[in-house]
């Protein structure tokens, strides 16, 4: 699961300490980066696999069906259905 606390936890930092070390060293913010890594995630699943959408936005780290559609959609312009269609291989 990647989360800021999980990460934090994996180098022995707060995760509050870890954002602000992050930010500095890359100049994106934590959570951008985290976001950014499980959307593609996403878009490479339901790109790949006929695995539904609920269990893709589960496995990448999204408990909230909804929440995970309305970033998706905001990320990419696609909701997650309309996304597989255009880019099923």
């Amino acid at each position: 699961d990647l989360s800021r606390t999980t990460l934090a936890d994996m180098v022995y930092l707060s995760a509050d300490h870890l954002a602000r070390v992050f930010k500095k060293e890359t100049g994106e913010t934590l959570v951008k980066y985290i976001t950014d890594k499980r959307i593609n995630a996403a878009k490479e699943m339901l790109s790949d696999t006929k695995t539904p959408i609920s269990q893709v936005a589960s496995e990448v780290g999204y408990d909230n069906y909804s929440y995970f559609t309305k970033i998706f959609k905001e990320k990419t312009g696609y909701s997650p259905g309309d996304y597989r269609k255009h880019h099923a291989g």
